[in-house]
């Protein structure tokens, strides 16, 4: 080999050294953008979980607050019992208090030692069968006493103990208030604590993934008017891989089986599907911005079927079916683990629901791993 010069040898040396560096350069650009990456994903997976347990603890304040609210409306009803025995009590006390005044006026003695005292025998008759008469009102007054005091007993017995249970019913939605609160501040403290780069790219992502979701609906809510199961991502296939499932070929579209017709499903899902990227907000504005349970009851109230919108009271209003039975429209609840979440199915495998405040309204998959680890029942509404 020829013998370089050593300007030709310096060179080359720098040569080598700045190519090394620039792949160096590249490689370490590659290795940062893909821990950038795993780390943004990573801090996407775990702010959305912190904030799905406040939706969570959100849903148990609801629950609370709605039992309270039927305990005070179950008082109320109690107190106007009371009410109405204390004022039969007065009404019949007043009653023997006038047939007291009566017999004291008439002397209250002995009826043979009164026939001794008169003068005209007619006059006693007659007076007789008025104090036969008082007697037997006296009687009945004194019946209706009794029973009017048992009543008014009976009555502040159960307000005693609906009291007793609206003082156990505010200390559980104070605990579960104070839950929500913690929740809602370690999401808080968590999104703080994050790098503002990693924040602006949890966003970023948060918007594409919002824009994919509104795709998604679109696509799935042109499915539906054009009557079409085959050509927009949500044919008519099952909802394969839940929990119970029989690897059946159920959940697929519109047919409508046990009492909803493929009419009214696809009013309701077009509703839910019409929200998609609308923000989720724990004090939910309808329309404007949605939780789990309102996005679904107001959905199904667009063909006259009325839901309470507590995830666990709605829960109790639906007809529970097998997960391979889903048609769209049919509703999806989570409470193991302490969850509390509702979703509807649109068919072809995915689902609509006010997710977290993270994601918004959005289209997703009906078997995610966060719902198969926290599914409890699917139900069909009545009507």
């Amino acid at each position: 080999m020829p013998k370089l010069h050593r300007r030709g040898r310096q060179a080359l040396t720098a040569f080598f050294a700045a190519t090394a560096l620039g792949a160096a350069g590249l490689f370490g650009s590659a290795s940062s953008s893909a821990d950038l990456r795993e780390e943004v994903a990573n801090a996407k997976a775990y702010l959305e979980e912190l904030q799905m347990k406040a939706a969570a603890a959100h849903g148990r304040v609801e629950d609370a607050q709605y039992a309270l609210d039927q305990l005070g409306r179950k008082m109320d009803k109690t107190q106007q019992k009371v009410d109405r025995a204390k004022a039969q009590l007065k009404e019949t006390q007043d009653t023997i208090g006038r047939y007291a005044a009566t017999a004291y006026r008439s002397g209250g003695i002995d009826s043979s030692l009164q026939l001794l005292l008169v003068d005209d025998a007619q006059d006693f008759l007659d007076q007789a069968v008025i104090l036969d008469i008082v007697a037997a009102g006296q009687s009945a007054a004194l019946r209706k006493t009794q029973q009017a005091r048992l009543q008014l007993a009976q009555a502040t017995a159960e307000l005693t103990q609906q009291e007793l249970q609206e003082q156990a019913a505010l200390a559980d939605l104070e605990v579960r208030s104070d839950e929500f609160d913690l929740a809602v501040a370690d999401a808080d403290s968590y999104l703080g604590s994050l790098e503002e780069e990693l924040r602006q790219q949890i966003e970023a992502e948060r918007a594409a993934a919002a824009a994919e979701a509104a795709a998604r609906a679109a696509a799935a809510a042109a499915g539906i008017s054009s009557g079409s199961s085959g050509d927009n991502g949500y044919s008519d296939t099952s909802a394969n891989g839940g929990p119970n499932n029989n690897n059946n070929d159920g959940g697929g579209g519109y047919s409508g089986g046990s009492g909803v017709s493929s009419d009214r499903a696809a009013i309701v899902v077009s509703y839910a599907l019409a929200q998609v990227g609308k923000p989720y907000s724990f004090a939910a504005n309808p329309p404007n911005s949605w939780d789990c349970t309102k996005l679904t009851s107001w959905a199904w109230a667009q063909v006259g079927v009325q839901l309470t919108p507590y995830s666990y009271v709605q829960a109790q209003e639906v007809r529970r079916i097998s997960p391979d039975e889903l048609q769209p429209g049919d509703l999806l609840f989570f409470f193991e683990g302490g969850a509390h979440h509702a979703s509807m199915y649109i068919g072809g495998g995915m689902i609509v629901e006010a997710s977290s405040p993270q994601v918004g309204v959005r289209v997703t998959d009906v078997w995610n791993s966060w719902n198969v680890a926290h599914f409890s029942w699917a139900g069909r509404p009545y009507g």
